[in-house]
């Protein structure tokens, strides 16, 4: 027997307007030039309540005719599409988790539930359609060919364009008029958008049917938006180039492929290894300098559709400066190849030293933690997400601090005898509500420093089980047991912090700045804490040997990057 839900009760829980509309965290719309510039690091799932993404979002009509659409009676979509249409979001999460309706109906126009979604600016509910319906298709066109990112572009959404493009939405789609998202974005003004675009590396030389790049097609600060673009990103010359790109070309009287190229750097020998790719030490050939440089194989990446990971890395190492991230110094690309030129952290991961010291005193483990925490303050305040916190991504300079690092494709380090950590060990670093596919914020991050605390402290991450399903669980509803050697502060920084309600972890309301202000880093100067002032332990000096890898052996073919050549990859910092 069919269930059916009446209008009242989809009217007494329905929002009005676009959702993020009555926050009052985004009311503003003053806005820093960089601040929009971040992205979360690796997930589909939008930043949710503890977003601090601010957008101007306009009032929209109903799309005309909506309620004319014919819909099979013995069907839940017309609920669903009810749903939708009014922002019901309890109402969706019902019908889409008991009844699975097919989410791809088209209605008029060819319209999908997610394209009409995401042209009212509904977040909450695109977001629903992407997690809880079954093979929702994001990329689905309607008779003018566009997509549900177009709709949300042109509207000037920047949280469901964010979503959409972060779960594997198409940038460089065009439609019947040849537009991009990015087009349309352009055509809106909404330079906030255009500019957050950007940082995804779309296609910039796409032109529409009236022969214009997106560039051509925006306003003075969309304009100015792209030569924001291109200042971070060099640019090779072509007969395509806008411009703007043609000024940006004729300012680098060196071309690309031969001021940063393989030759440049001497391989010195094998930091780690994984599935897409290893970490080399090398030593660049004009300064000796070290550095790290990380090789991913590209038909691994494309055939996996792990480009946009690879890319994330790129993009977010590419504009952050801070004393506790990791540096991007050069990027380049081969035919079969993309190389990361990194800083070189001699002191390796805190995983490796976790393996062979067991655990940390409370004292030098307060000093990793303060590290640590000024660099996702730092990404946080550019909208980042890091997602990934783990001791495997935290490394030790040669001074001994603490740097975040790998912020695209993970891997499996192989330093010396250090084996990498399980799976069980990987899915301990995952907070409850990533567990359960719920939107999730910058409170994540802040979880999982309670879960490398931790660990720092006892030696284990808590909950942890060598049974895949003992550990979800235990993570979900497991007893916190803390041993009573830890001093009170320790304890009360790792129960606040691992509070399983995101709203009630310690960082939730005032991000970093409610975290420093616990009792555990009483007396703790945070400028001395930037300065690098703290003495973290020493790291003993490498040698690094004389005698390197054959260059062949590494680059493979060094052939310019003509074929599955990945744009705005090249990178050389000022």
């Amino acid at each position: 027997m069919l269930t059916h839900y009446p209008s009242a009760l989809i009217k007494q829980i329905s929002l009005t307007e676009e959702e993020t509309k009555s926050s009052s965290k985004i009311d503003s719309i003053a806005v820093d030039s960089d601040d929009y510039l971040g992205d979360s690091i690796c997930g589909s799932i939008s930043e949710g309540r503890d977003s601090i993404l601010i957008q101007k979002i306009p009032h929209l009509e109903c799309l005309q005719g909506l309620n004319q659409v014919s819909i099979s009676s013995n069907s839940f979509i017309d609920s669903l599409h009810k749903a939708v249409t009014t922002n019901n979001l309890d109402l969706c999460k019902t019908i889409l988790t008991n009844h699975h309706p097919d989410t791809n109906a088209k209605f008029e126009s060819n319209n999908t539930l997610l394209h009409l979604a995401a042209n009212f600016g509904y977040l909450k509910i695109c977001e629903v359609l992407l997690d809880y319906g079954e093979e929702t298709n994001i990329n689905a066109q309607n008779s003018e060919l566009s997509t549900p990112l177009h709709q949300a572009s042109l509207q000037g959404h920047l949280q469901v364009s964010q979503l959409l493009v972060r779960s594997g939405s198409d940038l460089n789609k065009k439609n019947l008029n040849g537009n991009t998202a990015l087009h349309h974005a352009a055509f809106s003004g909404n330079n906030t958008l255009v500019s957050w675009l950007l940082t995804r590396n779309p296609d910039i030389t796409l032109k529409n049917l009236d022969g214009k790049t997106a560039e051509e097609c925006g306003n003075d600060n969309v304009k100015k938006a792209f030569e924001r673009y291109l200042k971070r990103t060099i640019v090779s010359s072509g007969p395509s180039l806008s411009s703007s790109q043609k000024i940006m070309s004729r300012s680098k009287t060196v071309n690309i492929s031969e001021k940063i190229a393989p030759k440049c750097f001497l391989v010195l020998k094998e930091l780690g290894k994984g599935s897409f790719g290893e970490v080399f030490l090398v030593s660049k050939q004009d300064t000796n300098q070290l550095f790290a440089m990380k090789v991913l194989q590209k038909d691994k990446i494309i055939n996996q559709n792990l480009i946009k990971y690879a890319l994330t890395e790129r993009n977010v190492l590419s504009y952050m400066k801070h004393p506790f991230i990791v540096t991007l110094n050069f990027a380049f690309q081969t035919a079969d190849k993309l190389f990361l030129i990194l800083n070189f952290c001699p002191g390796g991961d805190l995983g490796r030293h976790l393996s062979i010291e067991k655990c940390f005193t409370e004292y030098r483990a307060r000093i990793y933690l303060c590290e640590i925490i000024l660099a996702l303050e730092e990404l946080h305040k550019h909208n980042i997400i890091f997602r990934d916190l783990k001791p495997d991504n935290i490394v030790l300079d040669e001074d001994g601090h603490a740097l975040l690092t790998d912020f695209g494709l993970s891997k499996e380090k192989v330093f010396d005898n250090y084996q990498a950590r399980s799976f069980c060990g990987s899915l301990a670093y995952l907070a409850p509500e990533v567990i359960r596919r719920q939107g999730h914020g910058k409170a994540v991050d802040w979880y999982l420093l309670g879960v490398v605390f931790f660990e720092m402290v006892i030696g284990k991450p808590p909950y942890f089980s060598m049974d895949k399903n003992e550990l979800i669980n235990n993570i979900q509803r497991g007893k916190l047991r803390i041993p009573s050697s830890l001093s009170s502060e320790a304890k009360e920084l790792i129960i606040d912090l691992l509070q399983r309600d995101p709203a009630k972890r310690l960082g939730a309301v005032r991000d970093a700045e409610e975290v420093k202000e616990h009792r555990f880093f009483k007396g703790i100067d945070w400028d001395s804490v930037f300065r690098r002032e703290l003495c973290p332990p020493k790291i003993p000096k490498i040698n690094a040997p004389k005698i390197g890898i054959p260059a062949e052996e590494i680059y493979g073919n060094f052939y310019p990057a003509d074929k599955n050549k990945i744009l705005g990859w090249t990178f050389i910092s000022d």
